[in-house]
């Protein structure tokens, strides 16, 4: 999944995710920095369906729907293709 990322993007520790090429930072909840931290590293959705509802002890439909808007905000931001 990392490279849909449209431009270089930094994530700090505390949750700020910084756009290289326009400047703009976001902040992301923890569930927002464990999504983007595991499609940096390739992972794809399903895994990280998996993964969210191991890390966050969440059942399926919440680990899918908070990844699914996730993702739909990447796309509105225009992060990914």
């Amino acid at each position: 999944m990392s490279s849909l990322f449209k431009s270089e993007l930094t994530l700090s520790e505390s949750g700020f995710l910084f756009d290289h090429a326009t400047g703009l930072t976001y902040t992301l909840n923890p569930t927002g920095r464990f999504i983007f931290r595991q499609m940096q590293k390739g992972v794809e959705g399903p895994v990280i369906l998996t993964l969210l509802r191991e890390e966050f002890e969440v059942d399926e439909t919440t680990a899918r729907k908070d990844l699914d808007d996730f993702v739909r905000q990447l796309k509105e931001f225009e992060l990914i293709d």
